[in-house]
């Protein structure tokens, strides 16, 4: 080979070695001299010398910072795993665990490229495993969603679970740089001038701390900073300390040194987020399309900035699910005391009937009690038990008291809902922290009403309208009656801005259209049959107009409907998904069929409910039981829908069954006490 020819050769290949360099170069470069906003996601974990667990030393480094704004981050939907957590960041949405298959995730591992990327083995499983979902899941989605992707700091001597934020949805990463944890600000500053998007691995606990405050010192105007504690390898870990710098700041702009609180559309809870809002947020801030399939919400620094509250408001979160089973057997376990006392004083024939109705009202009175423990705090569990049965048995007897039979179910309805929509007007603060509240540690909810307390409400709406219509006769105007009370309490479950339970259209219309079909004169008819079938949907239709009209487009419905046919038939599935898991869980098998048993006895022992005080009371209870029934087939609670009715429906019969032996009942007049 000739001297000429040799060298264009060497020319081609430099300038092709050139090209192939040229990318990584240039994409991370480009940051940098354009100005743009960039983010820095950093994971700092524990204190490896500690059990997995919320973090108090990581909380109160971030409190230390002024410049953060400070808040809790709920870190998985349902059960918690560590990877899972990960993903879900990665990805932008999430979805009960359990719904997967396999419910793991499977084993990741993490592999160096030419050129310094790198890729994650195992990655073709996570995809696999995601399409199993029951609705859409794109692992690796923040980082397919950035021009160049994302880079990756680490130390080379630990498990690289934390890369799957960086990862694409191809399984790679544009960038590692692992070593030892010596010089991880450093690193990391000097890819954040070459990468739009740094995941940061820092070193435990303290250590871990003074790395982020390098990083937070070296900060440039327009870059985010978001800061929380890696999830750990726990068992069960609802919320982890989160915060953030840079929330609103661009290229160019003065940087803020004082943060706020943190609040997002997701949680539309002061001082939480989501994991799956830190994607969103990301994207946002770099100026990028947040694709349809996250549905986070972009987090915002608003408010005051009070880490103080929250130890306090996670430690209460962390007590509700444990605490629900308990608080109500105490209900039921104070009603067999005051039984047994009363019985051993008065005698039982003279306490029965009258025990019965104070119990019966008892149940009724739960949803009002539990929310003053919330009131109070995070009380003990003996004193929150204590307050609920203790209360609901006194404000049992007071309104058996001073109310005739069967009138008295007017107080815990008008008393109980009244205090609920207040309550839900003013941000539902005491209905999230309540037992029967939604359950924002875990995800599955953040604000409004709750699958538990639908149920509950629904029931008690029906009972108290049984105890103001007594005696009156079947009309179309006292059905015209439920029917309009139902659609106000539609609206107040229903509403985004309210209480938020898209499902609550279909429990309450169902519920009070069987009922008030029950109150019109005749027989029933194929019209009314067919006004019956299209009730759920006419409720649930004027529904999603009020909260696509009032809610901003934020609402539940706003969601479900703005992506169209998929995004339905994808809430569809979750709902029937996890309705049909529930059914399976522990033992709720023998709790439904007990409650279905328990209905059926009802139905076909009614003679003992005889003489009814007015066509109204079978109605409302056949209604109550309708609209339970329904709930368990639409709600993702599945099973529990009906046990809540049935339960509530329990203490409607139970008072019911305690009637005083007056002849004047059959009439609809209003007994006189003879006990």
């Amino acid at each position: 080979m000739n001297r000429p020819r040799a060298a264009i050769l060497a020319a081609i290949t430099g300038l092709a070695l050139l090209a192939l360099t040229l990318p990584a170069t240039s994409a991370a470069d480009d940051a940098a001299s354009r100005n743009e906003n960039t983010a820095i996601l950093v994971l700092i974990p524990q204190d490896t010398e500690t059990p997995p667990s919320y973090s108090e030393e990581i909380a109160d480094g971030f409190a230390d910072l002024p410049q953060l704004s400070v808040g809790l981050v709920s870190a998985t939907q349902g059960s918690y795993r560590r990877e899972q957590a990960l993903l879900d960041i990665s990805q932008g949405t999430r979805v009960s665990r359990s719904t997967y298959d396999p419910s793991e995730v499977p084993p990741v591992g993490l592999a160096r490229m030419v050129g310094g990327g790198g890729v994650v083995k195992g990655w073709d499983a996570i995809l696999d495993r995601a399409k199993t979902a029951p609705q859409t899941i794109e692992p690796g989605l923040l980082a397919s969603s950035i021009p160049g992707g994302a880079a990756y700091v680490g130390d080379a001597t630990k498990l690289q679970e934390t890369v799957i934020p960086a990862t694409s949805r191809l399984g790679f990463v544009s960038s590692l740089s692992l070593a030892d944890t010596t010089d991880t600000a450093r690193r990391a500053i000097r890819e954040s001038r070459r990468y739009r998007l740094v995941v940061v691995a820092t070193s435990p606990g303290r250590n871990g701390l003074r790395e982020l405050r390098q990083i937070l010192h070296t900060r440039r105007p327009g870059q985010l900073v978001i800061a929380t504690q890696t999830p750990p390898l726990a068992g069960i870990l609802p919320l982890l300390p989160i915060a953030a710098a840079g929330l609103g700041e661009n290229a160019g702009d003065p940087v803020d040194p004082e943060g706020k609180g943190l609040r997002s559309d997701t949680t539309n809870l002061p001082d939480l987020v989501a994991g799956i809002d830190i994607a969103p947020t990301i994207l946002d801030h770099l100026g990028l399309t947040i694709p349809d399939a996250m549905t986070g919400k972009p987090f915002r620094a608003e408010g005051e900035r009070d880490p103080e509250a929250l130890t306090p408001f996670r430690d209460r979160l962390d007590v509700l699910g444990p605490r629900r089973n308990a608080a109500l057997a105490f209900v039921f376990v104070g009603w067999l005391i005051l039984y047994l006392a009363a019985g051993a004083i008065l005698g039982r024939e003279r306490a029965a009937r009258r025990v019965r109705r104070i119990g019966g009202l008892s149940i009724l009175w739960i949803p009002t009690v539990i929310l003053v423990p919330a009131a109070l705090g995070n009380p003990s569990a003996e004193v929150e038990y204590t307050l609920i049965a203790g209360l609901a048995l006194l404000f049992g007897f007071l309104s058996d008291r001073f109310l005739d039979w069967p009138r008295a179910t007017i107080v815990p309805a008008v008393v109980g809902l009244g205090a609920i929509t207040i309550d839900l007007v003013l941000g539902s603060h005491l209905i999230t922290r309540s037992i029967l509240g939604p359950n924002p540690g875990y995800g599955s909810r953040f604000y409004g009403v709750g699958n538990e307390l639908k149920p509950a409400l629904m029931v008690l709406l029906l009972a108290g309208l049984a105890a103001a219509l007594t005696g009156k006769p079947k009309s179309r105007k006292n059905a015209a009656i439920v029917l309009g009370f139902g659609l106000g309490l539609g609206i107040i479950l229903g509403s985004g801005r309210l209480g938020a339970g898209v499902g609550a259209a279909i429990i309450v219309a169902s519920a009070t259209a069987v009922a008030a079909l029950m109150m019109l004169p005749g027989r029933l008819t194929w019209k009314r049959g067919a006004i019956l079938v299209a009730a759920p949907v006419i409720g649930l239709a004027l529904l999603a107009v009020l909260d696509l009209t009032t809610a901003g487009g934020q609402g539940h419905y706003s969601s479900v409907l703005s992506g169209g046919e998929s995004s339905f038939l994808d809430d569809v599935r979750r709902r029937t998904t996890l309705a049909w898991q529930q059914l399976w869980n522990g033992n709720m098998p023998v709790i439904t069929l007990t409650c279905l048993l328990a209905a059926a006895f009802a139905i076909r022992n009614r003679e003992m409910f005889r003489p009814w005080a007015g066509p109204i009371w079978p109605a409302a209870l056949v209604g109550g039981l309708a609209g339970g029934l329904i709930g368990s087939f639409t709600e993702d609670s599945g099973p529990l829908l009906i046990v809540v009715a049935t339960i509530t429906l329990t203490g409607v019969c139970a008072y019911l069954l305690g009637r005083p032996d007056d002849s004047r009942i059959a009439s609809g007049e209003s007994p006189q006490r003879q006990e």
